[in-house]
């Protein structure tokens, strides 16, 4: 079975193409659009490459999946839980407001349409696959599960929403899912940490990486303690509750992702972008995210108790959160953890049509996730021809790897563009910026003169798993970026540019099966310096979506401070400043 998976909400859109239960191909709009999270665009493009990576048209598709159940809007299901909370809440015009708006846009008939349009506009007006609609959250859950490669384990889907809910705990086993318990709007442990990244004056939705690393700076603050204590708790019963009274409910005049009851219970306006970052921000950023992990530990430790499972699988947004995944980890609760690269619902294309197939009674295989390198590659000849087109003055390696691990450890900042690109917020040895971890001055000029990033967010480095057994307390497998494990101190003392002022390190652990070209990058700079790591961030500039193109690469390396750029078997290195 052909299914094309499409997610197009208001942010990240993105396709898939499954081949049965395989990934074919998979990218998100804003690569090939250039804009960063293309809000408010349809995944036309991603469309489009997906079919013809795989060498289909529409009509090859047997049936395109949304993973979105918009049958709940049209059944009243939805309507019913927002009369609930209606009920239950002190209740406003601009309450009730978005509450009509989200029941019109996600019907059926709306989606429908939406995609229907979408299609003509691509490839004219003909008989198109009928359109599916599959439970956000399950969807979550089938990749999750699916891709862990364990055959028993937990799995906790966890976002802002997904129809009615916002959390969800599974019992997977035997191929077979079985759900234990939802938490519902308006409880939202994605609603409330994207409050409070609009609050500290971030972008929700983007932002929330930002917080995370800026709560690594902070210390407790009883009072602030207190206050995020009483907007959000656990339940004792494998769940958690919010207040929405302070959060959520009523009058939005500075966001549209918290209420002015917010900042009159916080007693101060919330952080403007111009404004500097304080002592009092930095505590707050770090109540939020101890509340985060202590709300997720507790219903770990409860469902683990009540289940004797003790491995555990996480999709949906916060997963993303790679603090709160490491403390999971490390806990003596979890035997071991995977999270999935792809778990925000840019990712839900690939789980929507996994969710299509598992409704339909398939046996789906439980496989571990090789990789997520799904999406455009170039040939040697596409990129030569490339170059020779922008009349720039480049040489052809005989060892591409060796040229550019050499450059690296004389202290140059190398654009790395191999292979396919990867899917995923994380650039991962296809798209990267590569610099010498060894030295805290690389890791600086990385961010005054490339990335220009805020001085708090870390960087990470990827290392062999040799590396991982050298520099870390205790690890698993991690070949994602999406978790952080606890440095030595051979780690603090050999590659302090990728070790966070707490401690800890968000890598990725390169397996030479998986990317045998960035591996062998790794171990030919391990042989110049004995260090089998480099740091890696993602091959981008601030506010805009990693490179995917060869264009995009060369437009990126010629607008920064990058030294040279090693793209397919071609170098080009910048003349000596003065």
């Amino acid at each position: 079975m052909n299914i094309l998976g499409v997610f197009h909400s208001y942010s990240d859109p993105s396709a898939a193409l499954m081949i049965d239960d395989k990934v074919t191909a998979f990218v998100e709009e804003e690569r090939l659009l250039r804009i960063k999270h293309a809000v408010g665009y349809f995944p036309a493009r991603a469309i489009e490459f997906v079919l013809k990576k795989a060498n289909m048209t529409i009509d090859d598709i047997d049936v395109i999946v949304q993973p979105w159940d918009c049958n709940k809007y049209d059944s009243g299901q939805m309507q019913k839980v927002y009369d609930e909370i209606n009920k239950r809440y002190p209740t406003t015009e601009e309450d009730i407001a978005y509450q009509k708006s989200h029941i019109s846009a996600l019907s059926v008939s709306s989606q429908s349409s939406i995609i229907l349009k979408n299609l003509r506009r691509l490839f004219g007006d003909k008989e198109f696959p009928p359109i599916e609609f599959v439970n956000h959250h399950l969807s979550h859950a089938c990749m999750a599960y699916f891709h862990s490669g364990m055959d028993e384990c937990l799995v906790l889907t966890i976002d802002g929403s997904g129809e009615a809910t916002t959390t969800a705990w599974w019992h997977a086993k035997d191929g077979k899912l079985k759900l234990l318990k939802e938490v519902q709007i308006p409880h939202s442990l994605g609603w409330f940490y994207s409050a409070f990244t609009e609050y500290l004056g971030f972008r929700a939705y983007d932002g929330e990486y930002k917080v995370m690393g800026l709560a690594a700076y902070g210390e407790h603050d009883p009072e602030l303690n207190e206050k995020i204590s009483k907007i959000i708790w656990y339940d004792g019963n494998g769940g958690f509750e919010l207040d929405p009274m302070i959060l959520i409910r009523g009058k939005r005049s500075y966001s549209y992702y918290y209420s002015d009851n917010l900042v009159k219970f916080l007693g101060r306006s919330p952080r403007s972008k111009s404004e500097d970052i304080s002592k009092w921000h930095i505590n707050l950023a770090f109540e939020v995210q101890k509340k985060l992990e202590e709300i997720v530990f507790s219903m770990t430790k409860y469902w683990i108790e009540r289940t004797g499972v003790r491995k555990l699988a996480i999709s949906g947004g916060v997963g993303l959160n790679v603090k709160m995944n490491g403390n999971l980890f490390m806990s003596d609760m979890i035997e071991d953890i995977f999270i999935h690269p792809l778990c925000a619902d840019t990712g839900t294309p690939i789980g929507g049509a996994l969710a299509y197939l598992y409704n339909q009674g398939n046996e789906l295989k439980i496989e571990g996730l090789p990789d997520v390198y799904y999406g455009p590659e170039y040939s040697s000849e596409e990129i030569e021809k490339i170059l020779l087109s922008c009349k720039l003055d480049f040489s052809k390696e005989v060892d591409i790897c060796k040229s550019a691990a050499k450059l690296i450890a004389e202290g140059k900042v190398v654009g790395w563009f191999q292979g396919k690109m990867e899917g995923g917020p994380r650039a991962l040895g296809n798209r990267s910026i590569l610099a010498d971890p060894r030295d805290v001055a690389s890791r600086d000029k990385v961010n005054a003169v490339i990335k220009f990033r805020e001085f708090w967010r870390p960087f990470c480095p990827s290392m062999t798993e040799e590396g991982a057994k050298r520099y870390f307390i205790k690890f698993t497998r991690a070949p994602f970026m999406i978790i952080t494990f606890h440095a030595t101190d051979i780690a603090k003392k050999e590659i302090p540019a990728v070790v966070h002022v707490d401690g800890t390190v968000r890598p990725q652990i390169v397996e030479e099966d998986t990317n045998p070209l960035y591996h062998r990058l790794i171990k030919e700079f391990e042989a110049l310096t004995g260090v089998p790591c480099v740091l890696n961030t993602s091959f981008n500039i601030k506010g805009e979506p990693i490179v995917c193109s060869p264009h995009d690469a060369i437009r990126t390396f010629s607008a920064t401070g990058l030294d040279a750029l090693a793209i397919g078997d071609f170098l080009i290195v910048k003349p000596r400043s003065e």
